[in-house]
């Protein structure tokens, strides 16, 4: 195979691993939404059982549920995070004119850079990822305040 068909070769995939990045970045956005809206769901109509058959202890069961949901929100934002990570690391690569340009120069690309989806984490980054993930603003804020409020309903009734 001539360098240039490789080069080629590997421009197709690098096309393709940046969609595919994407693809797995939107995938799990929209289960990151359908657990926040599963969470709610669940949540209020645990409230509103308790509620109707006037049995307060019900209420406990409400942190257990946001609790349960926020773990696997944020196991699933751990994992985004690789993805995330990686297209950060394609964007930055793009965005370098002069690395890019001699790629083009040399028709060769830098290792780890086609298709830079391989996942070789230690358990202890995937902890950590796992940690980022519970941790981020936007999974702490929506189960933070469903927590207050489940306090809140539990006290004053």
């Amino acid at each position: 195979m001539s360098n240039t068909n490789r080069f080629e070769f590997q421009t197709r995939l690098l096309e393709k691993s940046s969609e595919q990045l994407q693809f797995h970045i939107s995938r799990i956005d929209e289960m990151l939404s359908k657990i926040k809206a599963g969470c709610v769901t669940v949540w209020v109509a645990l409230i509103g059982w308790s509620f109707t058959t006037d049995n307060m202890p019900i209420i406990a069961l409400g942190a257990m549920v946001i609790l349960g949901f926020w773990l696997l929100e944020g196991f699933f934002r751990g994992i985004q995070s690789r993805y995330l990570a990686s297209s950060v690391k394609l964007t930055a690569f793009f965005n370098n004119k002069e690395e890019l340009e001699q790629c083009f120069k040399s028709q060769e690309y830098p290792a780890n850079i086609i298709y830079p989806m391989n996942f070789k984490e230690s358990e202890w980054t995937k902890l950590l990822m796992y940690w980022r993930g519970l941790s981020a603003p936007s999974t702490v804020i929506l189960y933070a305040f469903l927590g207050f409020v489940n306090y809140l309903i539990w006290i004053f009734e």
